[in-house]
């Protein structure tokens, strides 16, 4: 393309051109400066370098506003391949400039026309969405909520749009000289997204009347953007309802369920815990229950704790069936310190009981021994005293003893027997009281030695096996779990 060359050069030489001299002339240091920049512009277009042309003509322009620049400019476009600012700038310059300088120069002026028109399509958007935001070759359009016409050079084009509350889209066009290309088909509504959160697992989600899930929800929902009704339920539980206004990801919705008061007996799970120690505190999600049967809890999972004082803890997972008792074994196991505590116990008990015992023992096997020997020395005195007093008696009737011995000595001999007899018979009773010590000795000994702590109280092989207590007042009979 042949540049304007000898127009500017007169209309600088002049000043403003005659259709801008309404405006103030530029001062010579701008007309001098812009002169310079032209001249510039037409070396380095001849050059080829057209984006450094393009500069220095930009800059004369700005300098100056004659629209005789304008018409390089618009070949320095055309030559870029910006072929939509190559149009306007000719049609400014058209309009702008001087009519004679552009009858001077119509041949040239229509055949650029033309032929940028000839290498320039439309792309229309037509559909309605607040805010549009327009991208053309990642280059941003003005916004517009109407329909938009966008002027592009013939080629392939990527167009970008994205708009408030809804999912951007990105197409590719190939656009053809003098062509339209319409797109119509309106963009998504955004999707939002909303967390729920809930202390109860099973608990139903519903958005809007809609079950969307069920808790644990370990992702947060797509929702459509906007309010929504949010119910989260379960049987056995209150009703958890609120609203909530979802946009993007921001939506949270946190559910505390609480148990039904009354709960519906059909409904409530009966909880029986049964355990290897009497006197146990049963709580089911924190919160204290009867372990006897009476309690009625919500259905489903929850989480039992079983304390008892100087035992650790239990705590497990539970699935409980409604409308049916729910029977529960649990095993404690002592602390390390009065697991020690016991076992000292256990000991001091064991061998006092044995002690007891073993002196109660050797007590009634003495008490044995000294009454089987004196009943032999009991048997010779009764029967030395008997002699004695039959040989006493005949001596009485006869007048004379039979024996050596005379009636005197036979008495001695029979009073010395009696006291032997009655020697005998006291130790005899010495005995049996020694013997009956002893056997009370033993009797407690035992009794300690059985009321002694269990070894296996605290071994889970011995669950269901009874165990034997004494007190100073009853019997006491338990069982192991």
């Amino acid at each position: 393309m042949r540049l304007h060359r000898t127009a500017l050069a007169l209309c600088l030489a002049l000043g403003p051109a005659t259709a801008l001299a309404q405006q103030p002339p530029p001062p010579p240091a701008a007309i001098a400066e812009a002169r310079e920049r032209y001249q510039r512009g037409i070396d380095l277009f001849e050059e080829r370098n057209y984006d450094a042309a393009m500069a220095e003509f930009q800059r004369a322009y700005e300098l100056t506003h004659n629209p005789a620049v304008l018409f390089n400019i618009s070949a320095t476009h055309e030559l870029t391949g910006h072929f939509v600012e190559a149009l306007d700038a000719m049609l400014d310059y058209e309009r702008r400039a001087p009519a004679a300088a552009v009858q001077q120069r119509r041949a040239d002026v229509d055949a650029a026309l033309g032929r940028l028109r000839s290498r320039i399509g439309t792309i229309v958007i037509r559909f309605e969405a607040a805010g549009l935001d327009v991208r053309v070759d990642g280059l941003q359009r003005p916004r517009s909520s109407g329909n938009i016409e966008l002027r592009v050079a013939a080629g392939r084009h990527r167009v970008s749009l994205s708009a408030p509350h809804y999912q951007s889209r990105e197409a590719e066009f190939d656009v053809a000289g003098g062509s339209t290309i319409v797109v119509s088909e309106p963009l998504t509504p955004e999707r939002a997204f909303m967390a729920v959160e809930c202390n109860v697992h099973g608990a139903e989600v519903l958005v809007d009347g809609h079950p969307l899930a069920t808790t644990p929800v370990t992702s947060p929902l797509p929702v459509p953007e906007g309010s929504h009704h949010v119910v989260v339920r379960r049987a056995g539980y209150t009703t958890y309802e609120t609203d909530v206004n979802s946009v993007g990801a921001g939506a949270r919705v946190r559910a505390d369920l609480a148990w039904a008061d009354p709960m519906p007996r059909d409904v409530g799970a009966r909880v029986t815990v049964q355990a290897n120690e009497p006197d146990i505190v049963a709580m089911i999600d924190g919160r204290r229950v009867a372990s006897d049967g009476t309690a009625l809890v919500p259905p489903g999972r929850h989480t039992l704790r079983v304390e008892r004082a100087d035992f650790l803890p239990d705590e497990r997972e539970v699935d409980l069936a409604p409308g049916r008792d729910n029977a529960l074994s649990v095993f404690l196991l002592p602390t390390p310190a009065y697991r020690q505590s016991y076992s000292s116990s256990r000991r001091r008990a064991l061998i006092a009981g044995g002690v007891v015992l073993g002196v109660g023992v050797a007590v009634l096997g003495g008490g044995a021994a000294l009454f089987f020997l004196n009943e032999g020395t009991l048997s010779d005195a009764i029967a030395s005293r008997d002699a004695n007093q039959s040989e006493l008696t005949a001596c009485a009737r006869m007048a004379v003893c039979a024996s050596t011995r005379s009636p005197v000595q036979v008495e001695q001999a029979r009073n010395d027997a009696s006291v032997d007899v009655d020697n005998a018979t006291t130790l005899r009773w010495a005995s049996v009281g020694i013997m009956g010590a002893g056997l009370i000795t033993s009797i407690v000994g035992t009794v300690l030695l059985a009321g002694a702590p269990s070894g296996s109280r605290f071994e889970r092989q011995a669950a269901l096996v009874p165990r034997v207590g004494f007190t100073a007042r009853n019997l006491q009979l338990a069982w192991s779990f």
